[in-house]
């Protein structure tokens, strides 16, 4: 057993801060739903290290299988938690819906997830000061003030697009493909105008501080 080849990837390890190889060395693998048709579904939870420091990383992967065929839903890492700095920085009224959407997809509950996304651009036009009217009455303010420039607000519209279908339209599938887009547009957005904007601005005011 010590002589086997284990697998190797490539992941970005928070301590030596740089993407680094690393090593499975261990693999916990459960099938279930498993039916006549020889059709059902998998996890398997590994665990890594870093080859640099021998930091762990414990991922879950999440699959669908069809006889000798299989594809991904999900492919989580689950520690260390990589959150994106904006993330911790948004109001509340924002975060949950963003929490609330990624547990959407990883259960694949893809309708489900797109309508809390439209509910987070929501979120963002109250935060804004935006409380009256249609939702696309609220983007149409928030981009008329300049907080949402032109490629920011087609973002906006097209998620609250992809919500009305999973809310309303019925015949339209939302697949798991629009919710994975619908929830990168709304984590790009809240890295915008939650991080990017404000750290922008101490970009400025430390550049003035230093040139006096």
């Amino acid at each position: 057993m010590e002589n086997e080849q284990r697998e190797r990837n490539t992941k970005f390890c928070p301590k030596c801060n740089s993407i680094v190889e690393s090593e499975n060395i261990f693999s916990y693998h459960i099938e279930e739903n498993f039916n006549e048709d020889l059709r059902g579904d998998g996890i398997i939870i590994k665990l890594h290290k870093c080859l640099r420091c021998n930091q762990p990383f414990l991922t879950e992967l999440d699959y669908t299988y069809i006889e000798d065929n299989y594809w991904e839903n999900s492919n989580i890492q689950l520690y260390p938690i990589t959150e994106n700095e904006a993330i911790k920085k948004c109001p509340k009224i924002v975060i949950r819906p963003y929490q609330e959407a990624l547990k959407c997809y990883r259960a694949h509950a893809y309708d489900a997830c797109v309508i809390m996304c439209r509910k987070g651009i929501e979120a963002i036009c109250i935060d804004k000061g935006e409380v009256k009217g249609s939702l696309i009455t609220k983007l149409k303010s928030l981009k008329e003030k300049g907080i949402l420039e032109g490629t920011l607000y087609n973002w906006t519209d097209e998620l609250r697009l992809i919500g009305n279908d999973g809310a309303h339209v019925h015949e339209q599938i939302v697949t798991q493909q629009d919710a994975k887009e619908a929830l990168d547009f709304f984590e790009a957005l809240i890295t915008y105008l939650y991080h990017l904007v404000s750290q922008y601005e101490d970009l400025k005011n430390r550049r003035k501080s230093n040139n006096k």
